[in-house]
């Protein structure tokens, strides 16, 4: 599974380690469409290589596709990341589109090398028919899919495909948690949770693939985890704790921010109320003292004219 690939630069792989975080548990994610000004066209990505977007080779078979396609859709849902941005929005409806080409116009995009080609004579009138498509991320499709997962060929193929791309070739000296090809199937096996009964299941799991020879422990990882199970896994939850409480500060910054922001604005708003207000009570005062048909603002007032017009505030107010 080439999914890896494009999980490994991300800093903050917190939620994967879980089924599923709580933000994904918010219900269904709506898409909002957005029409392209190309022309005529309602193509949302023209430009985009699908291959690239889903991370497969163009080798890859229906059966890849769709297995790498339903990993992505789980892992980059913005309800799951907690990136409500546009930037990951847009990300999420990449992979979305560009599983719609692979898997409907494959034979014309590989000979053309064109997206507005594939839907060139396609009856979808709106793209927003492909957007507004429901996607079901709940409670119940995580239990579902889970269930089916376990146990599966897909769940040994991404365990041997995830061990064989970490593996190093050589033993390591020092347990290194980003390099350990163990602690990383934490991170990149679906529905496996930092805690003592998924960790049973993935070391037998890994146990029982080792002694049918489908994987090696060269790195020496198995033998080193063997040795140190509650430890590492101790490490491997305080770590994931320390980067949940990072995400949580970070996401109430932003949201502090916002507010401040707003607040800041309200203040102003405010501030230019009481401006004009005291200008104007300023203006009436001064006129029906000094009969003067000119008004001035509190700005334009000396010393001596302000502390006459305060006092009179001053005794209204009493």
């Amino acid at each position: 599974m080439l999914v890896h690939t494009f999980f490994k630069s991300e800093k903050l792989k917190i939620l994967w380690c879980r089924e599923f975080a709580q933000a994904l548990l918010r219900g269904r994610y709506t898409v909002k469409f957005i029409k392209m000004s190309n022309g005529d066209t309602n193509i949302p990505f023209p430009d985009i290589d699908p291959y690239e977007v889903l991370g497969v080779k163009e080798s890859a078979t229906e059966k890849e596709l769709k297995k790498c396609y339903r990993t992505l859709m789980l892992r980059c849902h913005p309800d799951k990341t907690k990136d409500w941005t546009p930037e990951a929005k847009e990300r999420f409806h990449k992979i979305q589109f560009a599983f719609e080409v692979l898997d409907k116009f494959k034979d014309t995009y590989d000979k053309t090398g064109s997206v507005e080609a594939c839907f060139k004579d396609s009856d979808l009138a709106d793209w927003k028919d492909l957007f507004d498509t429901d996607i079901a991320i709940n409670k119940d499709t995580i239990a579902a899919d889970k269930t089916a997962y376990r146990g599966s060929a897909d769940e040994s193929q991404d365990i041997c495909d995830s061990w064989r791309a970490n593996a190093q070739g050589k033993i390591k000296k020092r347990y290194s948690p980003d390099e350990d090809q163990f602690t990383l199937l934490f991170q990149e096996v679906p529905h496996i949770e930092a805690n003592e009964s998924d960790e049973a299941y993935l070391f037998d799991l890994v146990s029982e693939l080792l002694k049918k020879g489908e994987i090696t422990d060269s790195d020496g990882s198995f033998e080193r985890w063997t040795k140190n199970r509650k430890k590492y896994l101790r490490a491997i939850q305080k770590k994931l704790s320390k980067e949940e409480k990072l995400a949580q500060e970070m996401l109430s910054q932003m949201e502090e921010r916002n507010a401040v922001s707003d607040e800041a604005e309200l203040k102003r708003a405010i501030q230019k109320k009481n401006k004009n207000s005291f200008d104007s009570l300023i203006s009436r005062l001064e006129s029906q003292a000094k009969g003067k048909a000119k008004r001035r603002t509190h700005a334009e007032l000396d010393d001596e004219e302000f502390e006459k017009i305060r006092s009179k505030i001053s005794k209204r107010r009493g």
